[in-house]
């Protein structure tokens, strides 16, 4: 029995120090909040804040763009399959060489655009949370489900025509084929 306290004890110092890493790209948050979220959500607006960040776009994306479906939430109600249009850029974040992804879907779709960062090597999501956490729900997104210490998952709807958004941070993301790298997006 005295086995009990002490993998407490251990879990709860894991948890604590994970809580407690620092971020690898301290502006990953708000290099995605300029790219995706900042103004009017349109695919318009995405491309302008893109090529005015500086942006490079890529001749032939690389991003599986259906891969950011494969999802933690408890309720699937997206689908990332089969976009009409990817469009894919480059920059460098922290030292790191980030993508950036633009993808629309045909208009029936619940989420007709997606505006997606991937990050290369992040060990968590944790560290980026609370900033992506105020992000998020500055728009009106609430938090959904989470699966510490890599995934967390907003939804709502935004603006007088109650238009459906939802936002992810996931540090185990398939987008990329490359372990442990980290997508933050929004699909609206």
């Amino acid at each position: 029995m005295k086995l009990l306290p002490a993998i407490a004890l251990l879990l709860a110092s894991s948890a604590a120090t994970a809580a407690e890493a620092p971020a690898e790209y301290p502006s990953a948050v708000q290099t995605f909040l300029d790219v995706c979220v900042t103004g009017e959500l349109s695919v318009a607006a995405r491309e302008a804040a893109l090529q005015a960040g500086g942006w490079t776009p890529v001749a032939e994306p690389t991003l599986d763009v259906p891969a950011f479906g494969i999802s933690k939430a408890i309720e699937k109600n997206f689908n990332y399959s089969k976009p009409v249009s990817v469009r894919e850029w480059t920059k460098s974040v922290d030292g790191a060489p980030v993508q950036a992804v633009l993808a629309t879907f045909p208009a029936d779709r619940r989420y007709p655009n997606l505006c997606a960062l991937t990050f290369p090597d992040v060990k968590a999501a944790w560290p980026y949370r609370d900033a992506f956490d105020a992000g998020v729900k500055a728009l009106g997104l609430k938090g959904k489900s989470t699966d510490l210490p890599h995934y967390f998952e907003y939804s709502g709807k935004l603006g007088a025509d109650k238009k459906p958004a939802r936002a992810e941070i996931f540090s185990r993301s398939q987008a990329t084929g490359e372990k442990n790298s980290m997508h933050l997006y929004i699909a609206f």
